[in-house]
């Protein structure tokens, strides 16, 4: 996935750059953006300055697609499945065990996601990257020379 943003801040000690994009509907699950303080239509995310870019330059960013099915999983698909097995296992007892079973199912898989995040984060493996800079050219019409000399 390309998104466009504009670069916000440079951290040279860190070889980074904040990148800032508005908000779309997609963002409301994934956070792999954080939501600018105080303005909830932006996000932004900090990603390694591999391209040199500046304060204000227009960038593009790429997340792989790998990347959002295995969050997807992380955080939908695993809480769901510990909630199957409890359900499974404990099936033939009260509501109010079910329930617990359930409850429970779902904090461990949130924690698990959440484990899962801060270490695949520390590592940078799915982390998003800078792909290029754009430059928006002024593009001027060619000249008729055969117009001119006459």
């Amino acid at each position: 996935m390309l998104e466009i943003g504009y670069v916000e801040s440079i951290n040279e000690k860190r070889g980074t750059a904040r990148i800032t994009f508005d908000r779309r509907s997609a963002c409301d699950k994934c956070k792999m953006c954080l939501t600018a303080s105080g303005d909830k239509m932006k996000v932004y995310v900090e990603v390694k300055n591999t391209l040199g870019a500046k304060v204000g330059d227009k960038v593009g960013v790429t997340m792989s697609d790998t990347f959002i099915l295995k969050a997807a999983f992380i955080v939908y698909i695993i809480p769901i499945i510990l909630v199957g097995i409890g359900l499974a296992v404990f099936h033939n007892f009260s509501d109010l065990i079910l329930l617990v079973v359930v409850a429970v199912g779902l904090v461990l898989g949130v924690g698990i996601g959440i484990t899962v995040d801060k270490v695949v984060r520390k590592k940078g493996t799915f982390a998003p990257s800078m792909t290029e800079i754009i430059r928006d050219e002024v593009v001027t019409p060619p000249v008729d020379n055969e117009e001119n000399e006459k």
